[in-house]
């Protein structure tokens, strides 16, 4: 079982001596009273903190509906492990109790030999559930939503309400907010507890109603979903479907996983790391993953580059004979394609997160590449400036010519390779986020070197 280490609770980190000093006396029932009153996220911190069969020991001890709080907050692979230590009647149980949302993630990162094993053991209704979760598109909002929600009618008196709040709302995902459908189970509105409660009691729903409720379409990227929560500050999403159908909801707390998980994404993206071999844990969970997945991640992209590298010294070697007579040259090429690099990698960062917010559009192209023309020619002329000096030290007055233009020059254009590579990437509906750092600075080294030495050809021969 591959665990996570991360800061726990004080408390538990305390008692954990004592606990497993109970596990070795096989003192079950001690053990079950010293922390069935923990919060889930403290048990499944200790429960990583000790051995894999001391952790399965105590899980098989936890009343069943604290089991599956607990299994929710668990790494996928920890939780196949688990699975693949319980008893079949035990697993049932488990999954039984998970939430809808939890369950679908579950079996999205499970083998599948695994899941159609545990879908065989859920109820025909939690199959049917969990199925027609699993039939929407991978990254999709309805892969993220609950069917556990309190539905009201636009008919209804606030006291008819409340009473339906008090008989169906001990088993949704949040009652914080109630949805408004028509007799069909269409979405109308949505309106927040604390409205009814303030309410004339015999006042109706539909008096309360202002018919301006957010939502979502089931088939809609995850992505799109963080960008409605961020923009109207909710608690809960409506998902519909093409219709306007209600078909679930979305709660802030599955937000925040997706939120963390797509910056994950993105980051190993930026950095030319390919996640897919080893999914997002290459960031988060480092420690544990193996050798051979780690190589796997990192090594297509690195060849890739390479192969790119080689065109450098291709344009090298085309100017050697220059190069021999102004060796001096040479000492300046490092720098101006690194700076022409990292100004690259500002700009491409900016747009790709501008691009990402939704604050920029692909059309917008236009109108950000001409401002990051203005901006890289400043930039460009600042850092020229600041290598004028040594360039008059190393090269003389003739030579320093040379460096000054090329290092001006190639800010600009490697300010402008950054800004135009997440356009183009997201105009052919490629993640913008693959623009990784390691390629802009080797097309940089590219044009820079080409631009560089094409610059001395003509001024100093």
């Amino acid at each position: 079982m591959e665990t996570t280490k991360r800061p726990i609770n004080p408390i538990v980190k305390l008692l954990e001596p004592d606990l497993k000093e109970l596990i070795a006396q096989k003192n079950f029932r001690a053990l079950k009273d010293a922390i069935s009153e923990w919060l889930p996220q403290d048990i499944a911190d200790l429960i990583r903190s000790l051995s894999p069969e001391e952790g399965v020991i105590l899980f098989r001890l936890l009343p069943r509906k604290l089991q599956s709080e607990v299994f929710s907050e668990f790494d996928p692979d920890t939780q196949e492990y688990i699975l693949r230590n319980l008893t079949s009647e035990q697993i049932k149980a488990v999954l039984s109790e998970m939430d809808p949302d939890d369950r679908t993630e579950l079996f999205e990162e499970l083998p599948p030999s695994l899941t159609k094993t545990l879908l065989n053991l859920l109820s025909p209704e939690d199959r049917r559930e969990t199925l027609e979760l699993l039939g929407y598109p991978k990254g999709s909002v309805g892969r993220l939503m609950t069917p556990d929600y309190v539905a009201i009618r636009p008919d209804m008196k606030v006291y008819e309400a409340l009473e339906h709040v008090r008989k169906t709302g001990i088993d949704a995902e949040t009652i914080d907010v109630l949805y408004v459908v028509d007799k069909d189970g269409r979405l109308l509105d949505d309106l927040p507890l604390r409205k009814l409660i303030l309410a004339d009691w015999d006042a109706t729903i539909e008096s309360l109603m202002d018919y301006k409720v957010i939502s979502i379409n089931a088939t809609e990227d995850q992505e799109e979903a963080v960008k409605i929560f961020q923009k109207y500050d909710l608690v809960a999403l409506p998902v519909t479907d093409s219709e306007g159908y209600l078909l679930g909801i979305v709660t802030v707390d599955d937000i925040l996983d997706v939120l963390t998980e797509e910056q994950t994404e993105d980051f190993t993206k930026f950095t030319a790391i390919e996640a897919k071999p080893i999914g997002l844990e290459v960031i988060t969970h480092l420690k544990e993953i193996p050798f051979r997945k780690l190589y796997r991640s990192r090594v297509v992209w690195l060849l890739l580059l390479l192969i790119m590298d080689l065109a450098t010294g291709g344009i090298i070697q085309h100017f050697e004979e220059m190069i021999a007579k102004y060796v001096v040259l040479v000492t300046f090429l490092p720098v101006l394609v690194d700076t022409a690099g990292n100004a690259g990698s500002q700009a491409a960062t900016l747009v790709i997160r501008a691009l990402a917010v939704g604050t920029v559009q692909l059309r917008d192209w236009l109108l950000l590449l001409g401002k990051e023309f203005l901006v890289a020619v400043a930039l460009g002329l600042t850092m020229g400036l600041g290598i004028s000096v040594m360039g008059i030290i190393r090269g003389g007055f003739q030579v320093a010519q040379v460096v000054i233009l090329g290092m001006i020059l190639n800010v600009i254009v490697g300010c402008l390779i950054g800004v135009i590579l997440p356009f183009l990437f997201s105009r052919f509906r490629i993640d913008p986020a693959t623009v990784s750092a390691p390629l802009l600075t080797t097309l940089a080294d590219i044009v820079g070197t080409a631009i560089y030495l094409g610059l001395a050809y003509f001024m100093l021969n």
